[in-house]
């Protein structure tokens, strides 16, 4: 049977750290990515570039030419700035993220160009957790998934994992009671999620689906009767 994406089984495994996580680009696939920041960073420019604004101002086609100009450079040059710093951020939030769920510094490092993973904690400090981290005081780990939001947290005394999350579709919720893992609360969220993103498609989603699902009163079953 197909997995589904509200089934907590499949989070839980999609949760896992599988290693090797990834295999090498190719050349092609290299000179594609070269491609893509090239095209995001020219329209950038143009969207900004006061001179291509003056003309579309004044009803003229911009010349080819004018890619040519010391200004226009210039708003290349702040554009790839701007490519620049969302990297690092997007680069911050999946080191963190991956640190929260499995991955060592050592993985961290490996992936980012190979540096140590010294280095790697010395450039995302606090990144890898230890699974008694969040009882000390660290922050929740951060699920984003179909547009929703959950956290995963630690109970004091090392006494399990719980969540609480938001859907894309406004719905709250939480975990029913601890579970023994990081990784298995985060399967639990993950499917909350995606039952709850926008414009969600039940019946999609729950094709050939039989996990009973928590509710407040105890479990139901995809059309909501009790179990």
């Amino acid at each position: 049977m197909e997995p589904t994406l509200d089934d907590p089984n499949f989070w839980t495994e999609m949760m896992t750290l599988r290693d090797p996580a990834y295999r090498e680009p190719t050349d092609d696939e290299l000179l594609q990515l070269e491609d893509d920041v090239t095209d995001a960073a020219h329209d950038l420019a143009r969207a900004i570039s006061t001179r291509e604004s003056a003309y579309r101002a004044n009803g003229q086609e911009v010349p080819d030419g004018v890619c040519a100009s010391p200004d226009w450079t210039l708003a290349y040059l702040y554009a790839l700035h701007e490519i620049d710093g969302i990297a690092k951020r997007l680069a911050n939030r999946y080191a963190r993220t991956a640190g929260a769920t499995g991955a060592t510094y050592a993985h961290l490092g490996t992936a980012w160009g190979g540096i140590t993973k010294q280095a790697a904690r010395l450039r995302w400090p606090g990144a890898v957790r230890r699974p008694t981290d969040l009882a000390d005081g660290a922050e929740p780990f951060e699920l984003r998934l179909a547009g929703g939001l959950a956290e995963i947290i630690q109970l004091p005394d090392e006494c399990g994992f719980v969540w609480e999350a938001t859907g894309a579709d406004g719905t709250s919720g939480q975990g029913e009671e601890p579970y023994g893992s990081r990784t298995e609360a985060a399967g639990r969220a993950g499917a909350f999620l995606a039952r709850h993103a926008s414009a969600y498609d039940h019946d999609a989603a729950h094709a050939e689906c039989i996990e009973p699902h928590p509710t407040s009163d105890g479990y139901a079953d995809c059309d909501g009767k009790p179990l």
